[in-house]
């Protein structure tokens, strides 16, 4: 058994995590010449099935490498869409972003995602924002991503571990109607394949690729079976397999 406990992690807590990495970020561009900081590229996607708990795998994940780091040192932090949706509207957050990768190898986005289309209606340019926000952040190192299809975003960058997280469509709507208090789990169902259906849309109109492809992943973890704690424990263990240990 893993020998940790699953903490629930407030949006507040993610919102902290965030602005203390933006605040070290800021703080390598007032170091002295020659006090640089260095850290490894590594980061964590995290796809999911609607009614997973992909957020709290990726807070008690987070919470556990944080655990392993010193206080001085680049924290983890979990980023979702309204947090990486917020990233890029904030002019100060996205120039320190672009400023403290300036002193990061060098990641040319531009041209792989301006590549996979042809013309740039509005929808297009948004997202086109939006992944480079996402790619930038990983390559940035110790983010965790959830969602938005972010393995397929950030598959050319490499230090990164994609995982996915599944359970069977019954698993699920009892979860979904729990949590949304829906007593009718024929609502439920519906519900819950809404909005995998529109998950699935968002990869397949932006990116042609389909999230449920398991090619996209290094690992596919079936939370009905395995729960919360067993999903961190085999992260951490893919991690060091993967040679991205902390």
């Amino acid at each position: 058994m893993p020998d940790f406990q699953v903490k629930n992690l407030s949006t507040k807590h993610r919102i902290t995590q965030v602005e203390e990495q933006f605040k070290y970020w800021e703080n390598l561009g007032t170091r002295q010449p020659g006090r640089t900081v260095k850290h490894e590229v590594k980061f964590i996607t995290i796809s999911r099935e609607y009614g997973c708990a992909g957020f709290r795998i990726a807070d008690q994940l987070a919470a556990v490498l944080n655990e392993k780091i010193g206080q001085e040192q680049l924290r983890w932090a979990v980023y979702d869409r309204m947090l990486v949706e917020a990233v890029c509207n904030d002019h100060k957050l996205s120039r320190v972003l672009v400023d403290s990768l300036e002193r990061q190898p060098k990641f040319v986005f531009g041209d792989y995602i301006t590549g996979l289309f042809t013309g740039e209606p509005s929808r297009i340019k948004v997202f086109k924002k939006f992944a480079e926000t996402m790619f930038q952040l990983a390559a940035h190192g110790r983010v965790i991503i959830i969602g938005r299809a972010s393995s397929i975003v950030t598959s050319k960058l490499a230090g990164g571990l994609h995982a996915r997280i599944i359970a069977s469509l019954e698993w699920r709507v009892r979860q979904v109607a729990a949590y949304e208090k829906i007593e009718d789990l024929k609502k439920a169902r519906r519900f819950v394949m809404k909005h995998d259906r529109e998950r699935g849309r968002f990869a397949q109109d932006f990116l042609t690729a389909d999230i449920r492809d398991n090619s996209h992943y290094d690992l596919i973890l079936n939370q009905e079976k395995l729960g919360v704690e067993r999903s961190v424990a085999l992260l951490l263990d893919a991690m060091k397999i993967k040679d991205l240990e902390f």
